[in-house]
């Protein structure tokens, strides 16, 4: 279910008219949370069934505003925030709607904004993301309310994206599990010498076996032995293999801090989501320097590459992934904190029509997590993890296709 966005001058009457929800009947919050991103504040809320919402903003004290159509919450109630929302309250209104209010710290500017679809025992998600602004964008949203309608199509993905055709359903889905690093660049080397190209090969094979074992998938390796790969044909490779995922496997290191670890799961943006991320991107992305060829963005690939990549169903496909990836993924290791799905411009992401994330299985520079990497029984409880994460995916791929 896309949302068409509509910005309305002023608050004019209210979003709906009482009518009957799009399913016939009221939908309710099961849960709400708010979340310190670092560079974002989420606010979440689960619902048994997404609806239309208005968003709009108050100046003294800077507040948001949503009010959604044919929602209910049974424990509604005011809670604490986190980052940059102080806190939120949540209230019924007439005609079978709610409002919440989110009280700010300051002026903020609205990130994104969307639905996550239902997948296995988890509702669907209104999730609203948040970042720091000033007075005179803040104020845009003051005059200028947001309204957004839920289109016909009965699931949820992210602003206004049309679904493209699919792989037939008769086709098993095409996995691609691409190991970072290899032959002369060994990636991060750990504390005790555990070299980065030896982990994720191990896991890539592992998580090969798993997939196979199913039935369900095709699985291609970009490598699966110690060979040197330009990151170009890595993708390359993928888009061949006619992958539906692309699955990169690294493994991180910090240079003077041995205290950080956990994992991470990236996915494709312009903007890192902070320095650390911007700064690990710009390190694997010159690992083609050891094969003596370097990125040219001019070339007609990168340049299609460029191109596609307003895309944006790939995008956020690939978000969708990220986050079932890192709920999987924390039931298995430790997640890095706050921040577990993160943005970054890495090369080996840019593929413009594979829905692709990178996942950073721990940290080699510390040396529990390198410790565990190093043992194959975690390797398989992060492989284990992994598949889980890319059956919901195609779960929910299936539902949307049935419908």
């Amino acid at each position: 279910m896309a949302l068409a966005m509509v910005a309305i001058a002023g608050l004019a009457a209210p979003l709906w008219s009482g009518a009957a929800a799009q399913d016939g009947d009221q939908a309710t919050v099961v849960d709400a949370r708010v979340g310190d991103h670092g560079d974002k504040t989420r606010f979440v809320l689960e619902v048994t069934a997404p609806r239309d919402f208005l968003l709009h903003a108050e100046l003294a004290p800077h507040r948001l505003i949503i009010e959604f159509e044919d929602l209910g919450w049974p424990d509604a109630a005011s809670a604490g925030g986190a980052g940059m929302i102080r806190g939120y309250e949540c209230t019924a209104m007439q005609l079978a709607g709610m409002r919440c209010v989110l009280t700010l710290d300051g002026p903020a500017a609205v990130r994104d904004i969307f639905y996550l679809p239902a997948t296995g025992t988890v509702p669907f998600r209104f999730v609203l993301d948040l970042e720091p602004s000033d007075d005179e964008t803040f104020a845009q949203l003051v005059s200028t309310p947001v309204r957004a309608e839920l289109e016909a199509d009965p699931v949820p993905v992210a602003l206004g994206i049309p679904l493209p055709p699919r792989r037939p359903g008769s086709q098993a889905p095409v996995v691609a599990i691409d190991a970072g690093h290899g032959g002369i660049d060994p990636g991060a080397i750990g504390v005790s010498g555990l070299y980065e190209k030896t982990v994720t090969l191990s896991v890539a094979l592992l998580l090969r076996d798993m997939l196979e074992a199913t039935g369900e998938y095709e699985v291609f390796l970009t490598r699966d032995d110690d060979t040197f790969l330009r990151l170009r044909d890595r993708v390359r490779l993928a888009r061949e293999a006619d992958a539906d995922l692309f699955i990169s496997l690294h493994a991180d290191s910090t240079e003077g801090d041995s205290i950080i670890r956990g994992a991470s799961v990236y996915t494709l943006s312009d903007r890192a989501s902070d320095q650390e991320a911007a700064m690990l991107a710009a390190r694997e992305n010159r690992a083609d320097a050891l094969g003596e060829i370097a990125l040219d963005p001019d070339d007609d690939m990168m340049a299609e590459i460029l191109i596609d990549l307003s895309q944006r169903l790939t995008q956020n496909e690939s978000n969708l992934l990220a986050e079932l990836m890192v709920e999987h993924l924390g039931e298995a290791t430790r997640l890095l904190p706050n921040r577990a799905h993160r943005f970054a411009g890495f090369a080996v992401l840019k593929a413009p029509d594979v829905p692709s994330v990178l996942i950073e299985m721990g940290y080699l520079s510390n040396a529990e997590d390198e410790a565990l990497l190093a043992s194959e029984a975690h390797q398989q409880a992060i492989a284990g993890s992994i598949a889980d994460a890319i059956e919901s995916y195609f779960t929910w791929l299936a539902d949307l296709q049935r419908s």
